[in-house]
């Protein structure tokens, strides 16, 4: 069996409009192998869950893959129908979803929710999914599971809610769970309840993750590997303690120096000026180059391609040749 689950090749996700294409990803790469969790990073428009809906082939219209490859355990799951992928999504892949207000139906108790699931791929019947979804909510630390798995989502917290959606992720003992801003509508002391869960789950049943966010703190917790992400861009990936320690991007060290810092009050909170740029009407070259404090003549005018700097990539003329002959 092959350490790598997933191989993401040159993934490129169009959305074709009437206005003009729209490349909310365009050409990222990326691998995980089992039992690892990748952070996903960025700011808001960086295609970070086009990248996570594209994995699933959940794209609204008119939105389409158009080139790459996504292969998982060994097949490319771009070549699968829709009845192979309803078979693998929810499955094989789990997705715990932002807000979990919109992803539960407010008239089904929780428990026929996550049972629903359950029956579709295990092939359980009623009396079996309702025990094995008492045992998720035990895993996921909802207190009396017996009692609760008969209300509805309306008589949960917040965090409750967000627990029965890990719970009904994990209920078919997925092999790779993405996780799309799982913590951002939850208060610090909750997102930190789930955090810690999430780690737990992940070393008790080896399922890797995608942990997608905007939080640098929420990656350095959880995460391995961290790819960065800039207008449907991969401009940075490698190891989480290196990329922290010393960023090539300078969109990464901009982000990084966003973080505000405990005990410092003499340091500025560090802004990134200007905006992620409109998908539509691109800029040419580097597309953080309108943002970029190194920016020469050679950013505005063509995009770099992704180098290797010992076994962290980056996209960055900086570390290119043609770099050196501009200086």
């Amino acid at each position: 069996m092959s350490e790598k689950l997933l191989q993401i090749n040159n993934l490129k996700t169009y959305f074709f409009t009437d206005e003009g294409v729209v490349r909310a990803i365009d050409d990222v790469s990326f691998s995980l192998k089992r039992g690892e969790t990748l952070g996903i990073v960025g700011e808001s428009g960086s295609g970070k869950s086009q990248t996570a809906l594209s994995i699933m082939q959940l794209l609204e219209n008119p939105g389409k893959i158009a080139g790459g490859e996504i292969i998982f355990e060994g097949k490319n799951l771009l070549n699968k129908t829709k009845k192979e992928m309803r078979k693998i999504r929810g499955n094989e892949i789990a997705m715990i979803f932002q807000e979990p207000m919109t992803s539960l139906n407010p008239v089904y108790t929780i428990g026929n929710q996550i049972m629903e699931n359950i029956k579709l791929h295990q092939k359980l019947n009623k009396k079996e999914a309702r025990e094995k979804t008492i045992e998720m909510l035990k895993l996921v630390n909802i207190p009396a599971p017996e009692k609760r798995i008969d209300e509805y989502p309306h008589q949960m917290s917040g965090g409750m809610r967000q627990r029965v959606m890990i719970a009904m992720a994990l209920s078919c003992n997925p092999k790779l769970l993405i996780c799309d801003e799982p913590t951002t509508a939850l208060d610090v002391t909750i997102q930190a309840q789930i955090l810690t869960l999430i780690n737990q789950l992940k070393s008790k049943i080896n399922t890797s993750i995608i942990m997608i966010t905007h939080d640098l703190g929420v990656v350095s917790q959880v995460s391995e590997n961290v790819l960065v992400m800039y207008a449907g861009k991969a401009m940075e990936y490698g190891k989480v303690k290196n990329i922290f320690k010393s960023p090539l991007h300078p969109y990464t060290e901009a982000l990084i120096r966003s973080i505000p810092t405990i005990g410092n009050k003499q340091r500025r909170l560090s802004v990134i000026k200007g905006m992620v740029p409109n998908l539509k009407n691109r800029p040419e070259g580097c597309l953080f180059a309108p943002r970029c404090e190194y920016a020469k003549d050679i950013c505005k005018k063509s995009m770099p391609e992704i180098v290797d700097i010992k076994g962290q990539k980056v996209r960055c003329w900086k570390y290119c040749a043609k770099w050196q002959e501009v200086e």
